[in-house]
């Protein structure tokens, strides 16, 4: 599931830098394949999050000691490398999102924004971010509440009926002025239901055994892509895709994708390094190719063609991440498991 996050990641960041170096013609099928591919790479984010936690967490007797282990371990996950980005932008001085005032530096450096509204993030693509930590403080409620297996189906019905008005009425209706109908869309009722989506693959996945052979897999991966090409829509504007029938379609058809990854061991071999390393690097690589864009862009003058522009700053992604991941996540979430085996400690870690 880490390879499949990697591969959205890297989804995101192809359709960000593709549009930034105006690498295709808007409403070519390329164009309109990347916006599909990087719009619904985070909604795929939200779905195997939800499979992971319910799969990782399922039977966790949510005490005192394991609910601070948990948001301990989460808050060293998430909140080192966003510092990073938020200052960047900071002293950088790029616009993302509001005006850093002294409320909205508050809501990001507490990763609380997402409980007042995702687009109070200051870094570009961070909505999703305060949507997922949301997910997390819910998160030990959720696990408790759908133990039984029933709650669980019941909370995804009550969760799709309430995205229901968003992605049916109000995204649609939301106003072109501005950043209105991206406001809209990025609130929480209409993306809530996508981790317990993720909490239905984790039941199915636990219910056998049984997983797919190599050759059902790519299979079956063949013939997602294919349907998802067929069903391509033709479209000028990237929230046609995102809201109504087009948006139940492609979620189902990321919920496929999801399931596919999660019945698939991969073997080991010499692809599986790479693959995981790349899953390793998927946070860095969500937050961190605006930086290697811009990085490009005063390097490179601007008669460089869009393509080298583009590989420039996808290549410059990977770089970056690698250190990031290395220098920033990786002793962070270190610290982080230190921490929390402290809190979960019957003596709080005062031992000989």
């Amino acid at each position: 599931m880490d390879i499949l996050r990697g591969f959205m990641a890297l989804a995101v960041a192809f359709y960000h830098l593709s549009i930034w170096n105006q690498l295709f013609d808007s409403g070519t099928a390329l164009n309109r394949l990347v916006a599909l591919l990087g719009n619904y790479g985070v909604e795929g984010f939200f779905i195997i999050s939800g499979f992971c936690f319910f799969h990782i967490y399922r039977g966790t007797s949510w005490d005192q000691r394991a609910l601070q282990s948990f948001h301990i371990k989460r808050f060293f996950r998430i909140a080192p490398l966003y510092y990073v980005a938020v200052l960047l932008n900071l002293i950088l001085s790029q616009a993302r999102g509001p005006d850093p005032s002294a409320r909205m530096l508050a809501e990001n450096f507490t990763l609380t924004f997402g409980l007042f509204h995702p687009n109070h993030a200051l870094v570009l693509g961070g909505w999703s971010i305060g949507i997922e930590y949301v997910f997390y403080m819910a998160f030990p409620l959720l696990a408790w509440a759908t133990r039984r297996k029933s709650a669980l189906y019941l909370g995804c019905v009550l969760l799709i009926a309430l995205a229901l008005p968003w992605s049916f009425g109000k995204v649609q209706a939301a106003s072109l002025v501005g950043d209105a109908k991206f406001h809209t869309y990025v609130q929480i009722p209409n993306h809530a239901f996508l981790f317990l989506l993720g909490g239905l693959t984790a039941h199915l996945r636990g219910m056998t055994p049984r997983r797919l052979h190599w050759q059902w897999f790519l299979g079956l991966g063949l013939l997602i892509f294919l349907v998802t090409w067929w069903q391509l829509p033709r479209f000028y504007d990237h929230f046609d895709i995102l809201a109504g029938f087009y948006r139940a379609r492609f979620v189902g058809l990321a919920m496929l994708v999801v399931l596919l990854f999660a019945f698939f061991e991969v073997p080991e071999g010499r692809l599986k390094q790479p693959l995981t390393l790349l899953g390793d690097w998927s946070y860095s690589v969500y937050l961190m190719h605006p930086f290697a864009s811009l990085a490009v862009a005063h390097a490179l003058p601007a008669s460089t063609p869009a393509t080298w522009r583009f590989l420039g700053s996808l290549v410059l992604t990977l770089a970056i991440s690698a250190f990031t991941h290395r220098w920033i996540e990786r002793p962070a979430m270190a610290l982080g498991r230190r921490w929390a085996n402290l809190a979960k400690s019957p003596d709080n870690g005062h031992h000989g």
